[in-house]
């Protein structure tokens, strides 16, 4: 059954992809949790801190609403969608409810918004000119990386560098940047929560591409789970879960065991990855001969999305708050 054709205000609120947003607000919490906790130690906390928290949240915020718009309108017009089922997100372009060219302009005019925010929020954060330039250049990689993952000629989404790229940018960019932003220092020891808190992101993406494996695979579309396989793809999953929770693990055991407040979550995480599991692969050469049970376990895993996204919230806020009581006892 066809859904009905959305309001192209619903339609565009759809695009920027809201499920998504806690998982920049996971990556700040978590910079600035680490910064917050190091200027605690020095009682040197006030309301510029604050500002700049503020400041990082929404340029983060803005940053992944391109990248969704990017993603809708390089999926839309590189014909993506055209394989795939009622299960997966309805795109602006193929809706008919914005032109492409009209969605292309709405998406550079948000680039610029964001840039412009992302200038603010360094001269705020910085007073010397080389911290400002380095922070502007990583912001304008960041821009081009949020757009060029499914537009342009050679979208490295669709040659299964996703999940690195959020890895990058959801984890050492976004929670060493913010960090750095506080407190003008790196800390190696910032680098295990990081890596934990983009590994967690990538496997939001893996989620998304299990789901959409057999569309991917008629679209032309490499991701690492048509790489791996419907066979393999869960172990590659469980693996990179494992390693992103490793991360946060060893952080607690050697520098912070008050962290460890997130193995709150590891009931819900042992329950998410049950759930994984227990959609049966099937291997299919053209979505014809795809069976009635593997749209099924595409619903399945599709339901895990949220939840991972979710846990990836819930993680880093536990994590966050551990480090925080850490300063009370």
């Amino acid at each position: 059954m066809n859904k009905p054709p959305a309001s192209s205000a619903k339609a565009l609120l759809q695009a920027t992809r809201p499920r998504t947003f806690p998982l920049a607000i996971a990556s700040i919490i978590c910079g600035n949790g680490l910064a917050l906790s190091q200027l605690a130690s020095s009682s040197s906390v006030n309301g510029h801190n604050f500002v700049v928290f503020a400041l990082t949240l929404w340029v983060a915020l803005a940053l992944q609403i391109l990248s969704n718009l990017a993603n809708d309108y390089g999926d839309g017009i590189k014909g993506t969608d055209n394989f795939r089922d009622a299960n997966s997100p309805e795109r602006m372009t193929v809706q008919g409810l914005l032109q492409p060219s009209q969605f292309k302009r709405l998406i550079f005019g948000w680039a610029l918004i964001t840039f412009i925010s992302g200038v603010v929020l360094i001269a705020i954060g910085f007073d010397n000119l080389r911290d400002f330039l380095v922070f502007l250049s990583f912001g304008i990689v960041a821009i081009i990386a949020a757009m060029a993952y499914t537009m342009g000629k050679r979208p490295y989404g669709y040659r299964a560098m996703g999940e690195v790229a959020v890895l990058i940018f959801f984890g050492w960019l976004a929670v060493l940047g913010s960090a750095y932003l506080q407190t003008g220092q790196f800390q190696l020891s910032h680098l295990l929560p990081a890596t934990g808190c983009g590994g967690l992101a990538a496997c939001v993406l893996f989620v998304n591409n299990m789901r959409d494996i057999y569309s991917d695979k008629q679209a032309g579309k490499i991701t690492l789970a048509v790489l791996l396989g419907s066979k393999m793809m869960r172990v590659g999953y469980t693996l990179l879960l494992a390693l992103s929770i490793l991360c946060y693990l060893l952080y607690g055991v050697v520098y912070n065991s008050y962290s460890l407040l997130w193995l709150l979550a590891l009931p819900l995480i042992v329950k998410h990855l049950a759930v994984i599991y227990s959609a049966k692969p099937v291997e299919a050469t053209n979505l014809s001969m795809v069976s009635d049970s593997s749209v099924v376990d595409a619903v399945l895993i599709g339901s895990q999305l949220k939840v991972i996204v979710k846990l990836t919230l819930i993680i880093n806020l536990l994590f966050v708050l551990g480090i925080g009581l850490s300063h009370l006892f």
